[in-house]
This record gives C-alpha cells, sequence and structure tokens, in this order.
C-alpha cells in the first residue's frame, strides 16, 4: 500500500428495535476528511493532484476532474470547451467500470463474465487515452482515432446487452422485503444551482453535508425517489443505477459541460464531478500560489446525513427481528456508501 494511500473511513448505523418497530436510526459516518485536507493545503496546485491518485481508490478520476476544475478556477483559468468534455467523458468512463462492478458484485446482475471484462477494458483503455487533460491547463486532446474506437466499441457492446428489467432478476432476493412499508418523505435533491448557500458555509468553515441547515440526496438516490415497501426502493435503486449507466455511455459521444459556478471570490475554484454514487463537490481557496484551504463534499456524505434517508425511512418500520440486520444491510448497499459500514441491531 503507498504511503498516501486512502484512509480508512467507516460507517455505523445502530437501528433501535422494539416490539417488532424501529424506534430509531443512528448514522454515524467517519470520514478523514481533516487529515485528507491536511495532505493537500499549503502544497502548490501541480503537487496536490499529483498526490489525489494516490489519496483516493473509488472515484479517482472523479476527484482528479473535480480538483482540476477548482484549481483551474481558482487561477482565473477556465478550460476550454473541448477539455471539460474530456474531462467528463473520463469522469464518465469510470462511472460506467464502478457501476457495473458494483452491479455484478453486490446485486448479481446476470452478465457473462467475460462481457463485464471486455466492458471493463475498453473503460479503461478510453481512461487511459484522456489521461493528458488531467494536466494542469491541459490542451485539448488532437483527433484520435484510437479513442474514438474504443468509445464505439463500448457503445456497441453496451447495446448487444439485452440486460434484463431489475425486478427480473432481483425478485427472489426482494421478495422478503414486498411487505415492508417505509417511512419518509426523503430529503430534496442536491441541486448545483443551490451552490451560493452552501458556499457560504463552507467558507465559514462549515464543511458538513446539508443546505441551510437540511439534509440532500445525490445520485441514484435522488433518481429513484420515494416508494412505498423496501423492495420497490431497493429496485427502483437499482435500475436507476442502470439507467445512469446507460445515460454515462451515451454521453460519451456529447459529453455535457459542468454547471457554471458564480459568485467566486478572489483565489476561491469549486469542482463538480459526477461519481456512480452522485455528485462530488470540491472547493478550493489559493493564496500565493499555494493551496490554503481545500475541501471535499462526497455523495457518501450527503446520502448518510444523520437526518438523511435511511433514519427517515426506517423510523416506525415494522420489520421481524430476526430480519431487521439483512433489511438494513440491503438498503445501506442501495445507498452504496464508499467506505466500509457495520450494523447494529439494539433491542430495546
Amino acid at each position: 500500500m503507498s504511503a498516501w494511500a486512502e484512509p480508512a473511513g467507516r460507517l455505523q448505523v445502530e437501528v433501535r428495535l422494539q416490539d417488532g418497530v424501529i424506534q430509531a436510526v443512528d448514522t454515524r459516518l467517519q470520514r478523514p476528511l481533516a487529515q485528507l485536507s491536511r495532505l493537500l493545503v499549503g502544497q502548490t496546485a501541480e503537487a496536490a493532484l499529483a498526490r489525489i491518485p494516490l489519496l483516493f481508490a473509488l472515484c479517482a478520476a472523479a476527484q482528479q476532474v473535480a480538483a482540476l476544475r477548482a484549481l483551474e478556477r481558482a487561477a482565473g483559468w477556465p478550460a476550454v470547451p473541448e477539455v471539460e468534455q474530456g474531462r467528463t467523458q473520463l469522469s464518465e468512463l469510470e462511472l460506467i467500470r464502478e457501476s457495473l462492478l458494483r452491479l455484478v458484485q453486490d446485486w448479481h446482475l446476470p452478465l457473462p463474465l467475460e462481457r463485464l471484462k471486455a466492458l471493463v477494458a475498453l473503460c479503461r483503455r478510453g481512461a487511459a487515452l484522456l489521461q493528458p487533460l488531467t494536466a494542469l491547463r491541459a490542451p485539448p486532446l488532437p483527433a484520435d482515432p484510437q479513442l474514438e474506437e474504443t468509445l464505439a466499441e463500448l457503445a456497441a457492446a453496451w447495446a448487444d446487452l439485452a440486460l434484463p428489467i431489475p425486478a427480473d432478476w432481483l425478485g427472489p432476493r426482494l421478495s422478503r422485503w414486498r411487505e415492508v412499508a417505509l417511512g419518509g418523505p426523503l430529503p430534496a435533491v442536491f441541486d448545483p444551482a443551490a451552490l451560493s448557500a452552501l458556499l457560504a458555509q463552507l467558507r465559514a468553515g462549515d464543511a458538513r453535508a446539508e443546505i441551510a441547515g437540511a439534509p440532500r440526496i445525490t445520485g441514484p438516490a435522488a433518481i429513484a425517489g420515494m416508494q412505498a415497501t423496501a423492495a420497490a426502493h431497493i429496485e427502483q435503486h437499482v435500475g436507476a443505477l442502470l439507467r445512469r449507466t446507460a445515460q454515462a455511455v451515451d454521453s460519451l459521444q456529447q459529453p455535457p459541460l459542468p454547471p457554471a459556478v458564480t459568485g467566486l471570490a478572489a483565489g476561491e475554484g469549486v469542482g463538480l464531478a459526477q461519481t456512480a454514487r452522485g455528485a462530488l463537490l470540491c472547493r478550493v481557496q489559493v493564496e500565493n500560489g499555494l493551496i490554503g484551504a481545500w475541501q471535499l463534499l462526497a455523495p457518501t456524505d450527503w446520502n448518510f446525513h444523520a437526518d438523511g434517508p435511511l433514519r427517515r425511512q426506517l423510523c416506525g418500520v415494522r420489520v421481524a427481528e430476526e430480519d431487521a440486520g439483512a433489511l438494513l444491510r440491503d438498503l445501506i448497499l442501495a445507498l452504496d456508501p464508499c467506505v466500509a459500514f457495520e450494523v447494529n441491531i439494539a433491542h430495546a
């Protein structure tokens, strides 16, 4: 393991169960954001960018893209559209690869191993060809027939899959949750248009994943929306991940530009990138050529807020005591934390 390997984070979820009813849900997310910040503050932009691939095992490309966008905006040097689109392709290729692996490993998507390997290899090949864009102030790439061929092969391989709908392969696994009614409502969806309020609290040193005191959700959790039962909820989450993966494959041919960020102070930069789990935000403050502040909000920070989906949906839910742990684990997997998690059931 590298000396700069990602420090471990952890998610602990404790449920208090009484007479078959969930009375309370305590979600505790421990993420080493302060430690990560200390490794980057005081560095030049180039030095910080060199460390990022060594610090993050998951979503490493999205971390690079968000950091590049933040640092270049802080320097008053917006990248040209062709570069931004190429960087979006890079993060979308990572999204496709990580989503496929998650769908197969966690949810047993019926995808033959050889096809999975071929899709992952195409994603890796495309990402390697886009690597020059991870340099600060990178110029646009020259026309690259190999990149075009790789993306076309990926699109064709995806179109040839003919995957079943989630209900067809998830049905047996989720049948035990069809009578488990969930509560609600869910938090509002994270919207980049609300960045001004979020930036104000980040500048004040408040890096909690909330806006105006309220939690938000992002990624497949936001796409799936509120469902009546645990089975429908999980099925919609998995379906949303599958649809988002298909959307990412389509977007490779005409990648969108990142949303504009306005109202930034001198030396301040904000970068957004999309991951398999949702929106990733990086904020930096650069002073005299060195990073003075580095703040990060990842999808796990949003989706596992203490007052997030788990607490809102599970409080008051009736579930057999012997099933409570399995239900909780399936709901957590549907939200997909980027850290290890453990579940504790406390009986009142």
